[in-house]
């Protein structure tokens, strides 16, 4: 999933703050809907974006004997 961060960086006041149009206002962070661990390669699985980690835990494992 994405959340939104407000990550300011605190602008010089002679510079102003841009408000909603700033890039630093809304940063968009992608987070595993599983463990909840920010990750930035995320793989959709069964309707959830989940990290590398939780779909290895998720899609069984074969075994061949």
């Amino acid at each position: 999933m994405v959340r939104y961060e407000n990550q300011c960086v605190g602008c010089p006041p002679e510079m102003g703050c841009l408000g909603n149009s700033c890039r630093y206002r809304n940063v968009p962070i992608w987070v595993c809907d599983d463990c909840g661990e920010e990750d930035v390669d995320l793989y959709e699985y069964e309707g959830r974006e989940i990290c590398k980690d939780c779909l290895l835990e998720a899609v069984p494992k074969i075994h061949y004997e």
